[in-house]
């Protein structure tokens, strides 16, 4: 288990350390509605619902108790919650800074921004909600807040960020941590398999309805581009990671180009 964490966690710091000198934003597609773009999420909805309602005794509960064997051979990982407190995070912070080392985005910073705020506001609201509206006990016993995961809402919002925004050679890695953290919540027993299962569809769709949302928001605020000076130049972020000389710790640089 040790071994899928270093992974997940070096996949991540990867993506978020990629070396570049400006953002640059690629050729935008639509951002309107497409049918298709609910299958997906859909599918994972309707599954972890319908398992939820009807398949808790035959599904929910054999997946607990192979996990709960392991558990009692091998132990929970006494790394899980640190790991389970930033790893969720880490998806949706590629997607805001990896433009920022040169990799192409369908969207500037300040439109990834918003596209995230709206996508977490929707799923993060709506896990909440049924939460409190559901109340289903933790396999553990600890509370009735179980359906849906809020950690896996987090993460898959994140990675179907990252996969819109930079295309499947980021979206991957986004999505092998995004299951890593659905797949910890039910091996150390904080949640069902349906679950995990929901609230992957939540934040796949929550992510669609931020990209959505995103340009009616901005002309009803009325947001243009970000600008500097009488001239109304924009600004141009670029990130690097640097090495200090000295101490050989990691840095960051920003710059800002008018």
């Amino acid at each position: 288990m040790s071994r899928i964490f270093r992974i997940i966690m070096l996949l991540a710091l990867l993506s978020a350390s990629w070396p570049g000198q400006a953002q640059t934003v690629r050729q935008r597609d639509t951002s309107a509605f497409r049918a298709t773009q609910l299958i997906a999420p859909g599918l994972l909805l309707a599954t972890g619902l319908s398992i939820h309602l009807t398949g808790h005794e035959a599904i929910d509960v054999p997946v607990y108790q192979t996990f709960a064997h392991q558990r009692e051979d091998k132990g929970v990982l006494k790394s899980t919650d640190v790991v389970l407190k930033y790893a969720p995070v880490l998806p949706m912070v590629v997607d805001l800074g990896l433009g920022l080392t040169g990799v192409p985005s369908k969207y500037d910073l300040q439109d990834r921004v918003i596209e995230a705020g709206l996508a977490s506001l929707v799923a993060g609201g709506t896990c909440l909600l049924m939460k409190n509206l559901i109340s289903a006990r933790r396999p553990d016993q600890s509370n009735y807040n179980s359906f849906p995961s809020g950690h896996t809402v987090l993460g898959f919002v994140g990675a179907e960020l990252v996969r819109m925004n930079y295309g499947w050679a980021w979206g991957l890695g986004a999505y092998v941590v995004a299951s890593g953290v659905a797949f910890m919540r039910v091996y150390s027993g904080r949640h069902w398999m349906s679950d995990i299962l929901f609230g992957a569809g939540l934040g796949i769709l929550g992510a669609h309805v931020g990209e959505w949302l995103l340009e009616p928001t901005k002309r009803l605020f009325n947001i243009g581009p970000l600008v500097v000076g009488k001239d109304k130049r924009e600004i141009h972020p670029s990130f690097a990671p640097t090495l200090d000389p000295y101490s050989g710790a990691v840095c960051a640089s920003l710059a800002l180009a008018f």
